[in-house]
């Protein structure tokens, strides 16, 4: 990066490094769950870090926005309410996560950013540092390249490592980024012109890997965008979503949410916020009973309208997806995002993908 030059570390050093990250934050990173899964987790050892894994089923977005987050602590006390923020975190470093998580989590703080900032998922976005891990062999359902969310990327991580065999290549773009060398100085040195070589193929060869493109957003950008998507389609595609929800907890771009007020069992209460689902008959229904989305087809259409229309394009800077695939994964009734996109391009719906 530009004024930030790109730093070289040896494998050996890695957990050298690792450890003295993990005296001063909470490091998270892709592990070995109880049955078996990839998940991200906290670590305690550099030792429990993958470096060989397929992206977990889950995204980190919890760590930006929790699956159940308390907003306040509410008590009467003499006669009044008094109300209590949720304390803050400490500092925390989310480690060897792939850059179309890179690119999920900088769509949402971003639009946590704007119009109302929300300064809950703000504060966890300014103590959270971002040590991407390149793709060199694309995953088999990802599809970033189509939404410039890797599997390289130029900005929006704080560190970006590429493992050229012996050595790591390590990309600086943030100040952060910067800091977490700080730490271990003598581990790092300057790039010479052979692994600068290296680090330029294993880009160029990573791209090449993905083959033909498997989504095209731009026409079917233009197809929602000015109403050229017939009726008929969103009714032909409606039956194909089991209204599962999965789509949306999966998703690295998906902020839906629902309040929750509960009695904590000691006289007070709690006020939470809850991942929910556009996808969810209820999640429109209002007080009187109407619901202005009760038919899946018009939950269909609004999600993918916000995914993919221009108008959102514009507000956002990029469609809401990062091409991840985790969607093809979790679909039941193969709505995930290409099938969409492609019916769009089209204008015809073929059932999704093939068993």
């Amino acid at each position: 990066m530009e004024g930030m030059p790109a730093r070289i570390l040896g494998k050996h050093e890695v957990d050298s490094w690792v450890t003295r990250l993990l005296e001063g934050a909470e490091v998270i990173a892709p592990v070995r769950g109880p049955a078996g899964d990839e998940v991200f987790a906290t670590v305690a050892s550099p030792g429990e870090i993958l470096w060989d894994f397929e992206n977990p089923l889950l995204p980190p977005k919890s760590f930006l926005l929790p699956q159940v987050e308390t907003l306040a602590r509410i008590r009467k006390e003499n006669g009044h309410l008094r109300v209590e923020t949720a304390v803050e975190e400490g500092p925390r470093v989310l480690f060897n996560v792939r850059n179309c998580d890179v690119a999920g989590l900088a769509y949402l703080e971003e639009m946590h950013r704007r119009d109302l900032a929300d300064e809950s998922a703000l504060r966890r976005a300014r103590g959270l540092t971002l040590v991407s891990l390149a793709c060199t062999t694309p995953c088999p359902p990802g599809f970033c390249v189509c939404c410039n969310a890797g599997p390289f990327l130029s900005d929006r991580f704080d560190l970006q490592l590429t493992d050229l065999g012996d050595v790591l290549w390590v990309d600086v773009a943030s100040d952060k980024g910067q800091a977490l060398l700080d730490l271990a100085p003598a581990l790092f040195r300057d790039p010479t012109e052979g692994e600068a070589d290296r680090r330029r193929a294993a880009e160029k060869t990573a791209m090449a890997r993905f083959g033909d493109e498997t989504c095209h957003f731009g026409s079917a950008m233009r197809r929602i965008s000015t109403r050229r998507v017939a009726e008929g389609l969103w009714e032909a595609m409606a039956p194909w979503c089991l209204e599962c929800g999965g789509c949306n907890f999966a998703c690295p771009t998906c902020y839906c949410f629902s309040i929750s007020d509960r009695d904590d069992g000691d006289g007070g209460w709690v006020r939470a916020r809850l991942w929910d689902s556009c996808q969810f008959p209820a999640f429109t229904m209002e007080a009187s009973g109407h619901n202005p989305r009760g038919s899946q087809e018009e939950r269909m259409k609004r999600r993918f309208h916000h995914k993919v229309s221009a108008q959102y394009f514009k507000r956002d800077g990029q469609v809401g997806c990062v091409g991840c695939g985790r969607c093809i994964k979790v679909c039941m009734g193969t709505t995930d995002m290409p099938a969409v996109v492609e019916a769009l391009r089209k204008g015809v719906w073929e059932g999704g993908r093939e068993a």
